[in-house]
């Protein structure tokens, strides 16, 4: 019923729409760059007519890929199709064979029909297509590390065209978990994209929503992007395939010790300055930051450890941090599954207060340490130009 009223009002809206953005004859093309610091992450080419957004993006980060993406909305701009190609760099026409991701996504579509999103994956590791099935009567965007870009200006435009101040909830996918974002005005030509999940990406736009540029400085899409005349990914894709890639932005790794004879490790990602502002910049002052990057931050105790007066038990726990201009709180989640950017707060187990301290010589990575003192050990955090750390102690039964 519900595909049959869709397809009714597709009928009366193109009747409504006819001359408007999605109901134009001749596409629309743009392009946007994104950078981090003073690396281009990506570059995305796209083109807009009635209701199907299509081109393909350069991919520079993990892996040098092109993205060959095409996406469908039903009427009401909610997402009916989503697909998305992994290709070559040298020649889009082939598929691309990735060469370190274990779990690269060579191909992902999704189809929303029937109050169901059914996601169909072929990976690298997997000899069969994933299937993963996520029940929802729509869908608005679909985005992980390396989102489109003109799937978010196709949300703006939508709030520009609704006349209204918010668009939302809007429902999102990264495949493996569903959360509610919105798109908002916060000022003329000014927006914000996104949710806790991934928290707000500002926007600069034009009288139809169109983005001019965007700064997601603190968010999870740590990136700004700019508009761009249209630009020839093909083109472009081979002659930035002949430079050093990025690679993992913020690679993973693991911290080990052994402290009086307990075991404690830390496995964490480590992200770059890569000539950013870190700390009232890529990390806000006095917001619950992951403590690194990527998955979450965790914390591995042979033996139960005290810091002031907290004492915690053996096992493992999520890290988390809220940082401030003076002094740092550290947080002790015991969910350690949970994607970071959305903890779970009603899991959090205590909290303790960070002395904080200025590097000599700043760090470039952020970098988590754990030393051995006459009566215990020290727990150093350590990123830019700033050190937060604390005492704690082993306890033995």
């Amino acid at each position: 019923m519900k595909d049959l009223l869709k397809c009714v009002g597709a009928l009366f809206l193109s009747l409504i729409f006819a001359g408007h953005s999605w109901g134009q004859v001749k596409p629309y093309t743009a392009s946007f760059i994104g950078t981090m610091g003073p690396d281009t992450v990506f570059v995305e080419t796209y083109n807009l007519i009635n209701n199907h957004l299509y081109g393909k993006v350069l991919f520079r980060m993990f892996e040098n890929h092109v993205g060959v993406f095409n996406v469908h909305f039903y009427p009401d701009g909610t997402i009916r199709e989503f697909n998305m190609m992994a290709m070559d760099p040298i020649n889009s026409s082939l598929p691309y064979e990735a060469k370190v991701a274990w779990r690269f996504p060579y191909n992902r579509t999704m189809i929303c029909t029937n109050d169901t999103c059914t996601i169909l994956i072929s990976r690298r590791d997997s000899p069969q297509e994933v299937v993963v099935k996520q029940a929802t009567s729509s869908m608005d965007f679909y985005g992980g590390t390396n989102p489109l870009f003109s799937l978010i200006e196709w949300n703006c435009m939508r709030l520009a065209k609704s006349g209204k101040q918010v668009l939302g909830p809007l429902t999102m996918t990264n495949t493996s978990a569903v959360s509610n974002i919105s798109v908002r005005y916060t000022g003329e030509n000014a927006m914000v994209f996104g949710g806790p999940f991934i928290e707000y990406t500002k926007i600069k736009v034009d009288a139809n929503g169109r983005i001019i540029n965007t700064d997601g400085t603190g968010t999870a899409y740590n990136f700004l992007v700019t508009k761009h005349a249209p630009i020839d990914i093909d083109e472009l894709a081979k002659r930035m395939v002949k430079t050093i890639g990025i690679g993992d932005p913020s690679p993973r790794d693991t911290v080990t010790a052994s402290i009086q004879k307990s075991n404690i490790s830390i496995d964490y990602s480590r992200p770059s300055r890569r000539g950013r502002k870190i700390f009232g910049g890529v990390v806000p002052y006095d917001s619950v930051w992951r403590t690194g990057a990527s998955n979450a931050t965790v914390l591995s105790l042979q033996h139960p450890i005290q810091i002031g007066k907290t004492v915690l038990p053996a096992g493992k726990y999520s890290l988390y941090t809220i940082p401030g201009p003076q002094s740092w709180r550290l947080i002790f989640n015991t969910n350690t599954t949970k994607w970071p950017t959305d903890p779970d707060r009603s899991k959090d187990f205590a909290q303790i207060a960070l002395q904080v301290k200025s590097l000599d010589t700043p760090k470039d990575q952020f970098t988590i340490d754990i030393q051995e003192t006459k009566v215990g050990g020290v727990l150093k955090f350590q990123w830019d130009n700033v050190e937060a750390y604390t005492d704690f102690k082993i306890i033995r039964n």
